[in-house]
């Protein structure tokens, strides 16, 4: 019996090539598409889960109040490490963590820079990444320990057989390998780092952390031991900051589990909350719907069939044949279908996924966890084959063997049209996309049109490093006598992305809420305004070179200004507050234009650019206009070789970096518009189906009118009308729908774009335009067709 089912629906798929292929594209695009997203996902919510800690496993995050709002940040004070440990025996382990960025190299060889972590010896007792060889114990246990990755090893030796060997950073130590691993991860918060030293190796060459409990640059990670409660503990520890500095600060701290910090990485009033889960949970929603429209063109293909196939049910009726055999029957067909399109489907997916891993800067692979891809590929494919096949099933089983004999089914002519019901469910999920792709787009263009504040053309910046610092002046010197710039600035941070902030200062008539003020906080030797393309409003650049005073000098930004109330700041006194990280008194001297140094679509706040009395840690460069680009940079490149022969040339583009502010949101963009587009393919895969069922149902009627003599262009509106009006009817039950999705979402954004009648409009119009495009063509033969053709033959 089951082989004569097969045999059947296989004939019936042969027979019917059209609709079965667009079934088949249609659910193996919803299949591909819901695969590729679950992947995505799996990823996602595996991140920093595969430790074998994990359950136990924390990060620090200090809390505290300013100017009446709750913040939380990652950054902990350095000296907290070790008296967290001391102080509370629930906690296993404490490792502290640095970020650094080093050049690395052989001895005698130029190398390349590389980004690091410098940790506490227990650093890979908490973060257990696969060894490839050496001690896997304690590798950093020496000042002169040194782990690289796989792909270090392999750039710098070619092999991964380098324990004991040597290497170079910065040309100011050596170390020793001690370790190597594999590459971190995608799915890890370390990803993208190649090398892990000891933080006593910072210590031992120079660098030097403060030892205020209210300098938060170190991330701390927590260990706790097994069976301790967490909200306990976190109750336990929230006031350690206060405590060990006498109340100066409220500050407070409490563990953020490991499972929580990719999906919940946003901060609101103080807490951290979903932030990259909202983004999952909406691009699983897009998958669950695009493979739903896939199966409504299914239900709607099968059943819009139902005539067609009414005289075969009610002979098998007739001869003797039981309902249920005929449902097992168009199941079995449903089967057949889902697993073509399935197998179509796997095609698809390898074909995509290089291309969706470019978009979305991940891994996804199916060979990453083929087991769980097995899983997900079979349940998606039984959902599909009974979720789609069971509705055409029962009915096309249900009709009367009399009524179905004469051709009249009856139930699929009268009352609730349930085709036309779902035709404009595919098109509201379909429109609704598209409007969200409009204001995704919209957003984004809104903020690359926002003045940035500054001029990026021309203007470049690399950071300060090897021998740099001690011969600044001799490379400033060149730059400017060889024409190769116009202006330099010694800088601490990057235009592009402040240094840091701090709070705790004082002025003229301020009170004592102003303390809670945050600074953002930049430094400068000379000719800021002038390298940066920054307006100064009022006042001068600081000039060390002029005016040597000027090492106490101050800059504010207009909204430092008017968040000071300073009604003539030029002259005016700050006073870092006592007990802050920094003692001393700055005079404003100039005043700049407000510039855009964080997120394009945030406030911009307040900013504080110190003489040098503060540290430098990059150089900007404004490369002069009259000359060619490429030979500026060939100059640049040689100036630093001869001064810094043992670092390559670490050269940014100010606007490439402005740019990669906008990634994210064009991300999200670009899978938006993919996803929708699809969408509305799929749909239209359907809709070019039911056409041609209509006009094959009507063809008789087509060929009267004709012979009445009914127009072509009257006989296009007749078979399309029906059509564009759900369509019409989806695009008024889409856009309050869009809008309410993307209010929410522009809610995270202080500089949003508005939300215009003539986005929905737009995409309606669109909707309707390829709805029409895809029933034009169909229209068009079934009206031109010769009305004998259909008349002749009962």
């Amino acid at each position: 019996m089951i082989k004569n089912y097969i045999k059947i629906a296989w004939r019936n798929l042969l027979k019917n090539k059209t609709f079965s292929f667009i079934n088949i594209i249609g659910l193996a695009l919803g299949i591909a598409i819901t695969l590729i997203i679950a992947l995505w996902v799996g990823s996602e919510l595996k991140y920093d889960r595969f430790y074998s800690h994990t359950d136990h496993l924390y990060q620090v995050f200090t809390r505290d109040k300013f100017e009446g709002e709750q913040h939380t940040w990652g950054g902990t004070p350095m000296v907290l490490g070790p008296i967290l440990q001391q102080e509370h025996p629930e906690i296993e382990e404490v490792v502290r963590v640095w970020n650094v960025e080093h050049n690395i190299h052989q001895q005698g060889n130029t190398g390349f820079k590389s980004s690091g972590i410098a940790g506490d010896s227990s650093f890979f007792k908490l973060f257990d990444f696969d060894f490839i060889t050496g001690n896997s114990n304690s590798p950093l246990s020496r000042p002169d320990g040194l782990v690289i990755t796989q792909s270090m090893a392999m750039k710098l030796f070619g092999n991964t057989d380098v324990i004991g060997k040597r290497l170079q950073m910065d040309s100011v130590a050596s170390l020793t390998v001690e370790a190597v691993i594999q590459d971190i991860p995608m799915n890890s918060k370390f990803h993208g780092n190649d090398f892990f030293c000891s933080m006593n190796y910072l210590a031992k060459n120079g660098q030097t952390f403060s030892d205020s409990w209210t300098a938060y640059n170190i991330e701390t990670y927590t260990l706790l031991k097994a069976g301790v409660d967490l909200n306990t503990t976190n109750k336990n520890i929230e006031k350690l900051v206060s405590k060990h500095t006498k109340g100066q600060t409220n500050a407070q701290i409490y563990l953020h589990p490991a499972n929580r910090w990719h999906l919940y990485n946003k901060s609101v009033n103080g807490e951290m909350v979903a932030g990259n889960l909202i983004t999952i949970r909406m691009f699983s929603l897009i998958g669950f719907f695009i493979l739903l429209i896939a199966g409504i063109n299914f239900v709607n293909l099968s059943t819009a069939a139902a005539d067609k196939r009414s005289k075969e049910v009610g002979v098998r009726k007739v001869i003797g044949a039981p309902r249920k055999s005929l449902i097992y029957q168009f199941l079995t067909e449903s089967l057949i279908l889902t697993l073509i399109a399935g197998c179509v489907a796997i095609v698809i997916i390898a074909l995509v996924l290089p291309f969706f891993n470019t978009i979305v800067q991940n891994h996804v692979s199916i060979s990453a966890d083929p087991a769980l891809f097995a899983i997900l590929f079979m349940i998606t494919l039984l959902a599909c084959a009974l979720g789609a096949g069971v509705y055409p099933a029962f009915v096309l089983s249900s009709f009367q063997p009399i009524k179905a004999l004469k051709g009249a089914t009856g139930k699929l002519k009268s009352g609730l049209k349930p085709r036309e019901v779902l035709v404009t469910l595919q098109f509201t999920i379909s429109i609704c996309l598209v409007i969200c792709t409009l204001i995704v787009g919209q957003q984004i263009e809104y903020g690359q049109d926002r003045n940035s504040g500054y001029e990026s053309n021309n203007l470049v910046y690399l950071p300060i490093e090897g021998g740099i610092g001690k011969n600044y002046e001799l490379i400033r010197r060149e730059l400017l006598d060889q024409g190769i710039a116009l202006h330099v600035s010694k800088t601490w941070g990057r235009i592009t992305r402040n240094g840091s902030n701090s709070w705790g200062y004082s002025w003229a008539n301020s009170k004592p809420e102003d303390y809670d003020v945050v600074f953002n906080n930049m430094s400068s030797d000379a000719d800021f305004s002038k390298t940066m393309g920054v307006a100064l409003v009022a006042g001068r650049d600081i000039d060390v070179y002029t005016y040597p005073s000027d090492s106490t000098a101050l800059l504010l930004n207009e909204a430092a200004v008017k968040r000071m109330g300073l009604q003539s700041p030029i002259g005016a006194q700050v006073i870092t507050a006592k007990g802050t990280p920094y003692q001393q008194i700055g005079t404003v001297v100039g005043v700049v234009q407000d510039f855009i140094f964080q997120s394009p679509y945030a406030n911009i706040e307040p900013l504080m650019i110190q003489g040098p009395n503060a540290w430098f840690d990059y150089i900007h460069i404004r490369l002069n206009h009259a000359q060619n680009l490429l030979s500026n940079v060939k100059a640049i490149k040689a100036i630093f070789q001869k001064y810094n022969p043992n670092y390559p040339l670490d050269l940014q583009f100010a606007d490439d970096a402005y740019a990669l502010k906008f990634v994210q949101q064009q991300r999200m963009a670009k899978l938006t518009a993919i996803f929708s587009s699809l969408a509305i393919f799929i749909a239209c895969l359907g809709l070019f189906g039911m056409v041609s069922f209509a006009t094959i149902q009507r063809q008789k009627e087509i060929g009267i009118r004709k012979v009445l003599g009914a127009s072509i262009s009257g006989i296009i509106q007749m078979l399309s009308q029906d059509f564009i009006k759900l369509v019409f009817i989806a695009t008024i039950i889409a856009s309050p729908i869009a809008w309410w999705i993307m209010n929410q979402w522009l809610a995270d954004f202080t500089y949003r774009t508005t939300i215009h009648w003539w986005i929905f409009a737009l995409s309606g119009i669109v909707a309707i335009i390829i709805a029409l495009l895809t029933i034009s063509s169909l229209a068009f033969k079934a009206a031109r067709a010769n009305p004998v053709d259909s008349l002749r033959d009962e």
